[in-house]
């Protein structure tokens, strides 16, 4: 909260003496607007003693889901008895803001001096307070919002860029910077204070870096560190073979849920800014993986995948829900049923394998069977059975299927990933055929041109 702030409530409550209040009290949270971060503060003129202290705590939670509340007599509540005041009354508001609540106000009276035009004066009292509260809130907001579009300006012109903001230590930096080499450094020598750190000599010796005072509303500065490389020394961001097509569809899949957001009716300032909280971070995070965009693999033939007992019905149900919002883009449905067979060695679904292979290998099918059926087509069926001695998971499709010369390609291709082999998008059925492999089983296709197509992964339990 801004020193101009503090000031403004501490007059607003001094101007309230005039009512001859035994106690008058104002509790806030400062980090109003920021999901789950409270920091309460206490403000306050009169009487003060612990008793006073846990009734400010008690009713600013109180107060969350109340209008104004009247105690005519605080001798007889059960909440205020604690107070010890005699013949007296109190009076409870909640402060709240576009923001969401802010906190609450209060004031202790004797019953002589309470009467209907005290609590008129201390709703208009209410009403100052909020108008404060709301305008440093906006302030703060808007400082937010206008660094995050500062920064992303940078990120255009390829300048990494940070920028701390006084006296909030607000941070905003750019993907360009979050993939430095040196981003945590930096941040070291910013926080032990630029003047005193030798080490801050070394990063000249990759970067050029400089300092920019820069001012934002509500009379709040900062400083703006630029750097500009003298070689490309950022960071590479290293995928397994197709991680990076799931990560990218999971930034699709919140994407979406955010656009069913704009359609659910109008947002009051507080939602809107939640929402473009999270549209900056996922633009943010959608930059950094396009950054130097590239597919590795690192599988090592001496030893291939991290093996473990894991529930390979739970990686399907996940793959299928992560892919479903993606397949209603194309209004297809996909049904998903396990059945296990009796005399299965594992009724519970436990199997040995690698965890993220085998949910690439599942992403993989179920995601071809997206992208090659045609809107408003059957739905794909995906079917998990548990046979006596191995697993089976069967994708099937309604979509364009594949001709008899892709097929023999399929086929006749070598599975082979080398260590640390940089290629462009890996094929994907390859992909899952080398995972069957590695985990002794077999991977079979049924498909007919314009029929749509079947893919079979059968492995064993151990």
């Amino acid at each position: 909260m801004e020193k101009e702030t503090d000031k403004k409530l501490k007059a607003v409550l001094d101007t309230t003496q005039f009512l001859n209040p035994i106690s008058m009290r104002l509790i806030l949270n400062e980090m109003t607007g920021q999901i789950n971060k409270e920091e309460i503060k206490t403000w306050f003129i009169g009487k003060n003693n612990e008793a006073f202290l846990e009734t400010d705590y008690q009713f600013y939670r109180i107060m969350k889901s109340q209008s104004t509340i009247v105690i005519p007599s605080v001798e007889q509540s059960r909440l205020l008895s604690n107070l010890a005041v005699e013949k007296s009354a109190a009076i409870f508001a909640p402060i709240r803001s576009e923001f969401g609540y802010c906190g609450c106000f209060w004031a202790c009276f004797e019953e002589k001096d309470f009467n209907e035009r005290t609590q008129i004066l201390f709703g208009n009292f209410q009403d100052w307070i909020t108008e404060i509260i709301t305008n440093d809130l906006r302030d703060n907001f808007g400082i937010q919002i206008i660094a995050s579009r500062y920064s992303d300006f940078l990120e255009q012109l390829n300048t990494p860029a940070l920028i701390v903001i006084q006296p909030d230590k607000i941070s905003i930096s750019n993907p360009l910077f979050e993939a430095m080499h040196f981003k945590e450094k930096v941040i070291q020598m910013i926080r032990s204070g630029l003047s005193t750190d030798s080490g801050f000599d070394d990063l000249f010796d990759l970067y050029h870096c400089e300092l920019r005072e820069i001012k934002f509303p509500g009379g709040k500065t900062g400083k703006l560190f630029l750097f500009h490389p003298k070689e490309d020394t950022t960071s590479q961001i290293v995928f397994n073979t197709n991680e990076l097509e799931y990560i990218e569809m999971l930034i699709q899949k919140v994407n979406g849920t955010l656009d069913l957001l704009n359609t659910a009716g109008e947002l009051n300032l507080v939602q809107t800014n939640y929402r473009g909280m999270a549209e900056m971070e996922l633009r943010r995070l959608s930059t950094v993986v396009r950054y130097k965009k590239k597919h590795f693999s690192h599988f090592r033939n001496s030893q291939e995948g991290i093996f473990e007992t894991i529930l390979i019905g739970d990686i399907v149900k996940e793959v299928i829900y992560d892919l479903k919002p993606i397949a209603k883009k194309k209004k297809l449905d996909i049904l998903f049923e396990i059945d296990k067979i009796e005399g299965s060695r594992s009724q519970k679904g436990k199997i040995i394998g690698d965890a993220w292979l085998l949910t690439m290998a599942v992403y993989n099918l179920v995601d071809n069977a997206i992208r090659y059926s045609k809107s408003e087509s059957k739905p794909i069926k995906v079917d998990l059975k548990y046979q006596i001695d191995s697993w089976v998971l069967s994708v099937q499709d309604d979509g364009i299927g594949i001709s008899p010369l892709d097929m023999q390609k399929i086929s006749e291709e070598p599975i082979s990933f080398m260590e640390g082999s940089e290629s462009t998008i890996i094929n994907g059925i390859q992909f899952v055929k080398y995972v069957a492999r590695l985990h002794k089983g077999k991977l079979e296709i049924e498909s007919k041109l314009g029929k749509g197509s079947t893919f079979t992964f059968e492995a064993p339990y151990y």
